[in-house]
């Protein structure tokens, strides 16, 4: 393997549809922030001062989610669309780094709306040194997570019809209904055992004892953990295995 090409391969994928849509489009930044910023505006009128900052981290943990889903459409559309998988499997690149470039272009692009949340959270005082590395992680975990989703989801639905309408849908049930814009307690006790099956859940959480929004025992901690990564780890196997490079 060419290190050096590959290198430039995910630096092109990450410039072609992550940063240059940003400088031809930048409404669309104004978009992608206008639910989670609207849900925290009226949440701030209407709770209390820590359910603003349980806001602010679920809109992190939305936006990174809706980044890795994101993907399915890019994957389809490149490849249905515009036939630049063709192309791609003509080029001596590999499968892994044009998936992976693509994967980063979509994080390129979500990056600025990311950042301005994190910057809000800075100015509240959530975020210290101690709490950066797993407020890291969960964000990470999270994007692994449904990136992988988006991956798999791609080879199975060729539709744009049908991806736009699935992703709008799994954007509500995996970052809207659990409770990552709101507080766990808040749920009754069968829709918090519901809930503790989603992996964005788990994320919230850790993000939250991050912050002390909460107060995790280490055993709550170790178990969030161990099923954010299951979840991650499983849906990247799966897409590794069931991803289609060659039309056949």
């Amino acid at each position: 393997m060419n290190i050096a090409r590959e290198i430039r391969a995910l630096n092109a994928l990450v410039l072609m549809n992550g940063l240059k849509p940003i400088v031809r489009s930048p409404l669309w930044l104004v978009v992608e922030l206008s639910f989670p910023l609207t849900l925290i505006f009226f949440i701030s009128l209407y709770a209390s001062e820590k359910a603003v900052s349980e806001a602010l981290i679920g809109a992190a943990i939305s936006l990174m989610t809706l980044s890795g889903l994101a993907l399915q459409s890019d994957v389809v559309w490149l490849r249905v669309e515009l036939k630049f998988q063709d192309m791609a499997v003509a080029s001596p690149i590999s499968p892994t780094t044009y998936m992976l470039g693509l994967a980063l272009s979509e994080l390129a692009y979500s990056s600025p709306a990311i950042l301005l949340i994190m910057v809000l959270m800075i100015l509240r005082g959530m975020i210290t040194l101690r709490s950066i590395p797993l407020i890291l992680l969960s964000l990470i975990l999270c994007w692994l997570f449904a990136t992988s989703l988006g991956f798999y989801l791609s080879t199975k639905i060729t539709d744009l019809r049908h991806i736009w309408a699935l992703s709008s849908l799994l954007s509500v049930l995996i970052s809207m209904l659990p409770p990552v814009y709101y507080s766990i307690e808040l749920l009754p006790e069968w829709a918090r055992i519901l809930s503790l099956i989603i992996p964005t859940t788990h994320a919230a959480l850790l993000a939250k004892d991050a912050v002390s929004l909460t107060s995790l025992t280490l055993l709550n901690k170790f178990i969030s953990l161990t099923i954010l990564l299951t979840w991650t780890i499983t849906l990247t196997i799966i897409a590794a295995k069931r991803s289609t490079w060659r039309e056949k």
